[in-house]
Parts: C-alpha cells; sequence; structure tokens
C-alpha cells in the first residue's frame, strides 16, 4: 500500500472511530443513567477520540510492515486488524446520518412556516441590559466565535394532522399551541434573556402554552423561572412536564414551584380541555428518568391528541395510544450543526435522526424544540427557539 492511501485508510478510521463514540454517548445519555456516571462516559469518549489518531498512526501506520511504510492489512498484527476494521466500519452509520441530513424534508403536514430571528444582544442599547442577557457566569464556551446562544429565534408553524380528516360539511378548525422547552435556568444567558424571550412568548398569543422539559440546572436561579412562567400563565393556561436535568435535582420542589406559578402538571398524567369547540386530549411523560407513560383512555370522541414528551425516543409508545400530535425537547437540535455533516450529538437512542424540527411517523406528528438554554453555554448552526405551532383539526 503506498503512503497516499495508507493516510486516507487511517484517516477514515479515525473518523470511524469518533462515529462509534457518538453513538456511545448519544445512546447514554437517553437511558436513566446518573450525572456521574454519564461524566465517565464522556470522559471515555474524549479520551478515545483524541488517543486514536496518534496510536493509529503509529501502530498501524509507521511500525515495521505499516501501512505507510509499504505494507498492508493483512500485514497488521490480528489484533490490530480487527481494530481498524471495526473503525472502518464506523463509517457506514456516519455516512448514513450525513445523507439522511443531507436529504432531509418536511413533512407535507407542515403547511408553512414563518421566523424572526433576535441577536437579544444586539438589541439592547444599554450595557447593563446587555450584561443581564450575557449573564453573570459566562463560561469560556460562550465567547466561542459565531455562538448562537443569545440569539432566538421565534417559529410559527401551520400543521395538518394526517391521521384527522374534517367532517364532511364541517370548517377546519385551529388551534395554537406555544412549545417553550429546555430552558435550563444556569446563569448563562442571563436573566434579561429569558424576559425577552417571555415577551416574544406573550406576544404569541396563543390557545395554550405546553413546557417539555428540563427547566433548571441551578436551583438557586428558580425565581427566573418563577417570574417567567408566572407571566407566561397570566396570558394562557401552560402544561407542563420536567426533563431528565430536573430528576437530577430536587424535581418534586420543581414540579411544585411549576404547579404555583398556575401552570397544570402532566407528569405521568392526562386531561381533557376544550378549546373553543376543539376537544383536547393531552398527556405527559417524563420517561425513562420520571415515572412511566401514562396510562391513556382509548381514542374517543376527542379532536386531537397530543403527547408532551421530553425525549422523541416515546415514539413508538406515542404511536401505540394514536396520539396524533408528540412535542418534545431534550435534543436541542444537536447544539453544534456541522456544514454538510448536520448534527453530531443528540442524546437519544436514535441519535441525532430527531434533532430538531418537525417529522413524521406513521399517523403522527412530530414535533422536537431545540429549546431556549443548554448546561453548555454553546451553539453553532442551532439557534435557541419557541414555537407556535396552529394546528388544523
Amino acid at each position: 500500500m503506498d503512503l497516499y492511501a495508507g493516510i486516507a485508510l487511517l484517516l477514515l478510521a479515525c473518523i470511524g472511530n469518533a462515529a462509534w463514540w457518538a453513538i456511545l454517548v448519544n445512546r447514554a445519555h437517553s437511558l436513566r443513567y446518573d450525572a456521574s456516571n454519564l461524566k465517565y462516559v464522556r470522559k471515555l469518549h474524549d479520551v478515545g477520540i483524541i488517543l486514536f489518531p496518534p496510536l493509529a498512526f503509529w501502530f498501524m501506520g509507521w511500525t515495521e510492515s505499516g501501512l505507510l511504510r509499504g505494507g498492508s492489512v493483512t500485514e497488521l498484527p490480528f489484533v490490530l486488524q480487527v481494530l481498524l476494521m471495526f473503525a472502518l466500519c464506523g463509517l457506514l452509520p456516519f455516512i448514513c446520518s450525513v445523507l439522511r441530513w443531507q436529504a432531509r424534508q418536511a413533512p407535507a403536514e407542515l403547511l408553512k412556516a414563518t421566523s424572526q430571528h433576535f441577536d437579544v444582544l444586539k438589541i439592547q442599547h444599554v450595557e447593563s441590559d446587555r450584561q443581564a442577557v450575557r449573564g453573570e457566569r459566562i463560561p469560556l464556551l460562550a465567547k466561542f466565535p459565531g455562538n448562537q446562544i443569545h440569539r432566538l429565534e421565534v417559529t410559527r408553524k401551520y400543521l395538518s394532522l394526517p391521521g384527522r380528516q374534517a367532517d364532511a360539511g364541517r370548517n377546519r378548525r385551529t388551534i395554537k399551541v406555544a412549545q417553550l422547552s429546555d430552558t435550563h435556568f444556569v446563569g448563562c444567558p442571563g436573566r434579561r434573556y429569558f424576559e425577552f424571550a417571555t415577551d416574544r412568548l406573550c406576544e404569541l398569543q396563543p390557545d395554550i402554552f405546553v413546557f417539555t422539559g428540563d427547566l433548571i440546572d441551578d436551583e438557586e436561579l428558580f425565581p427566573w423561572a418563577f417570574d417567567m412562567f408566572s407571566r407566561l400563565s397570566g396570558v394562557a393556561p401552560g402544561y407542563s412536564i420536567l426533563g431528565n436535568h430536573d430528576w437530577r435535582l430536587n424535581h418534586g420542589r420543581i414540579r411544585k414551584g411549576l404547579v404555583d406559578t398556575g401552570w397544570v402538571d402532566l407528569g405521568e398524567k392526562h386531561t381533557s380541555i376544550s378549546i373553543g369547540d376543539v376537544s383536547v386530549l393531552l398527556a405527559g411523560t417524563e420517561a425513562p428518568w420520571i415515572g412511566s407513560n401514562p396510562e391513556v383512555p382509548v381514542p374517543g370522541d376527542e379532536d386531537v391528541r397530543i403527547l408532551l414528551s421530553h425525549s422523541p425516543d416515546q415514539r413508538n409508545y406515542a404511536h401505540q395510544q394514536q396520539f396524533d400530535l408528540m412535542l418534545c425537547g431534550h435534543n436541542h437540535g444537536g447544539q453544534v450543526v456541522l456544514p454538510v455533516i448536520g448534527p453530531v450529538y443528540a442524546p437519544s437512542r436514535y441519535g441525532v435522526k430527531y434533532a430538531g424540527g418537525t417529522y413524521r411517523h406513521q399517523q403522527m406528528l412530530i414535533h422536537v424544540s431545540r429549546g431556549l438554554g443548554a448546561q453548555e453555554a454553546l451553539r453553532l448552526n442551532c439557534c435557541p427557539e419557541v414555537t407556535l405551532l396552529e394546528v388544523e383539526i
């Protein structure tokens, strides 16, 4: 094997190795693991990705009969042959992920989408307000070039439901659902950022608000959440579930705090509501972290069935229970979306398949919010968002 072919093969092995580690991290974060255990998984990931290239180039490349010295794969020790082949096999899921990203299309049921983009930091004209947007705890990542952590996208999406047909002679009706998710109050962005987001949410004037989990990472900042959710409940009824970051804290206190602001807790529960003349079954699941999937009645006279699920991993449950619409968070859009490649990390058993956006699964629509915040203050090509879903019934 000539030098350039050897270099190419080893570089491909490095990509495949990184893909396997990304798969491991994504799957591990979809499970009910304690944060301390996940920390070790991430450390193994970091070590595996950083050490593999120099070790591969040395032991597979520059040693006697190595790939960079005219040798072939079959001349490598058996253990290295197996390791090389395993790393190269990682190219398959990587290529599939990239192709899926490049071929992505919105479902036909997404009739229209419009967005407003705000650079919340630049909008502020007073330095004290800019500082209040940045936050008092500004990690190094927040200063990364191109970071969108202080931006906001307000999106309106107009949806029809694949499993619902209008009765003959009856006009289509519309309900307006404003979704926010993953606020992750941790100190960056700052309080003024969330006040700005609250202003935009109030302006949407929805029929209901829904929150799909991961409220807070620092319980000292609960007053921020209290103010935000109290304001929203004064505009429209709010329905909420918790997420895995809430589970790691005192989730009983967090749940009570949300209820005290006027929001209805849907964790492992369901309720029937009316929006105008539209009857809605609303349910919530915080599985696998808190409780289990709720027991819901079989489809009846309701016009639409909506499930709040922190993670899209409850997709199959939602389909089995004949929900029309599943609203999720958790995946943050991937947080970092690379050119051509797309997102690489999403804490889901499905990897980055449902990183963020609108999807169809069988006769059900899934909307995954990119969320407002993040534990790690880094977003590249993945702007934080709130969404108004106008759903035709």
